[in-house]
C-alpha cells in the first residue's frame, strides 16, 4: 500500500508520518509477531550480552538500583527516539526526497534503532534474571526475558502487544539511560566535594 501512496502523491510530495502506517505492518498473526519478538529480542540482546558483557553488568546494577524509575527512564528513551523518527521524517519529507526512499531509510532506521534499544533492555534484563535464577549463563536469562517480551505479543492485541514488549525493555534500558543522563552532575558534584 505504501508503494501505491507514494507512486500516487509522487516524489516532491510532502508525506504525513502516517503514510508510514507501523501499526499496519504489525498487522500479522499473533503467533508470528510473537515468535518475532522473542527473535528480536533473544538475538539483539544476546549480541549485546556477546559484545558488550562487561558493560552489561554495570547496567544491570543500573536498573536493578530501582526497577520503576528504570521504567520511566527507558519510556523517555523510547519517546526521544520516536520524537526525533518523526521529526526527521517530516523535515525529510519536505526537502523534497522521493517519499519511497524516506519512508523505507526511516523505517530502517527507526526499526534498527529500536531493536538496538531494545536489545540492550533485554539484555540487562536477561542478565538480571540469570543473576537471580542463580544461572551462569546470561544468555538463558536473555532468552527467559525474551519469552516474557513474546508471550506478552501473544497474550495481548496488536498496539498494546507491542507497548508491552518495549516496556519490559524499558525496566533494563532505564538504569544506562538514567546514569548517562546524570552522570555529568555526579562526576561534577565528585569532584567538588
Amino acid at each position: 500500500m505504501l508503494c501505491q501512496t507514494a507512486a500516487t502523491v509522487g516524489p516532491a510530495t510532502a508525506l504525513p508520518l502516517q503514510a508510514f502506517e507501523p501499526v499496519a505492518r504489525l498487522g500479522s498473526s499473533p503467533p508470528t509477531r510473537a515468535m518475532a519478538a522473542f527473535l528480536a529480542s533473544t538475538l539483539v540482546g544476546g549480541f549485546v550480552v556477546y559484545r558488550y558483557g562487561g558493560r552489561v553488568d554495570d547496567a544491570v546494577e543500573a536498573s536493578t538500583a530501582n526497577p520503576l524509575v528504570s521504567a520511566v527512564y527507558g519510556v523517555m528513551a523510547y519517546g526521544l527516539v520516536a520524537f526525533f523518527g518523526a521529526y526527521a521524517f517530516s523535515q525529510l519529507s519536505r526537502v523534497g526526497v522521493g517519499a519511497t526512499a524516506v519512508a523505507t531509510v526511516s523505517g530502517l532506521a527507526l526499526i534498527g534503532i529500536l531493536l538496538s534499544l531494545g536489545g540492550v533492555g533485554y539484555a540487562v534484563l536477561g542478565t538480571w534474571l540469570a543473576d537471580a535464577a542463580g544461572f551462569r549463563d546470561p544468555f538463558l536469562g536473555v532468552a527467559a526475558a525474551g519469552l516474557v517480551g513474546a508471550v506478552a505479543v501473544l497474550a495481548l492485541p496488536t498496539l498494546p502487544g507491542t507497548v508491552a514488549w518495549f516496556v519490559v525493555a524499558a525496566i533494563g534500558l532505564g538504569g544506562p539511560v538514567k546514569r548517562w543522563v546524570h552522570e555529568d552532575n555526579a562526576k561534577r558534584q565528585a569532584r567538588e566535594g
